[in-house]
């Protein structure tokens, strides 16, 4: 009979996973606000552009794309702390100043004839720019202590690489020759431009180091 009262490991031999993860709560709740806030943008953006866009068949792409992100705000909400201090409308907010200037650029091209910049600042600019820092948090967030946050961060990659290569191949379709291969090059670089300087979507260390944010 196995004796109750033994000293036994917190986990099984196979089970080699680390308590701690690289961020605190603090931290945590910081990037998952900024999750939030960049998913409820680009989805007021997508419904947006439904109206206006006069392709059929990139008008109905993002409809479909659009309410994954609403979906992926909802889930982020559900993982921000419930305590007073840490009040999730309190923490859905920008990483920084410069990420609200991305995101102006990026929704700023309006006319029928710009699908090409629309499409090219979501899905060559953010969209990878979220892939990196999602996967980022996900490779270096506790596997015992956060496990909800990391069932979400895999739900949400696995809508955030299908819709990267549905638009990758809608921006394909729609560049036709040298002309539109500039326009798509030049607003790329614009973009990313901006995104550099606001260091990722959950802002200085979204993919690196996090003397900025912890240190």
């Amino acid at each position: 009979m196995a004796d109750p009262y033994k000293a036994r490991a917190p986990f099984a031999p196979w089970d080699r996973r680390e308590l701690p993860g690289l961020f605190d709560v603090e931290e945590s709740a910081r990037r998952v606000g900024s999750y939030k806030w960049a998913e409820m943008r680009l989805f007021e953006a997508l419904g947006g552009w439904v109206a206006t866009i006069p392709e059929l068949d990139v008008k109905m792409r993002l409809g479909t794309h659009c309410y994954k992100h609403a979906w992926h705000a909802e889930l982020w909400h559900k993982r921000l702390p419930e305590l007073r201090e840490m009040n999730p409308d309190r923490l859905t907010q920008p990483a920084n100043p410069e990420l609200v200037a991305f995101v102006d650029a990026m929704t700023e091209p309006e006319a029928a004839e710009l699908t090409i910049e629309k499409l090219v600042g979501v899905y060559r600019v953010l969209i990878p720019h979220k892939i990196a820092a999602y996967t980022y948090h996900l490779n270096n967030t506790s596997t015992i202590t956060d496990a909800p946050t990391i069932r979400s961060l895999k739900f949400v990659l696995q809508d955030e690489f299908e819709d990267w290569r549905d638009g990758e191949m809608l921006i394909q379709s729609l560049i036709e020759n040298a002309d539109d291969v500039e326009r798509a090059a030049r607003h790329q670089a614009r973009l990313e431009t901006l995104m550099v300087a606001a260091g990722g979507i959950a802002g200085a260390g979204s993919i690196g180091s996090l003397k900025e944010t912890v240190g």
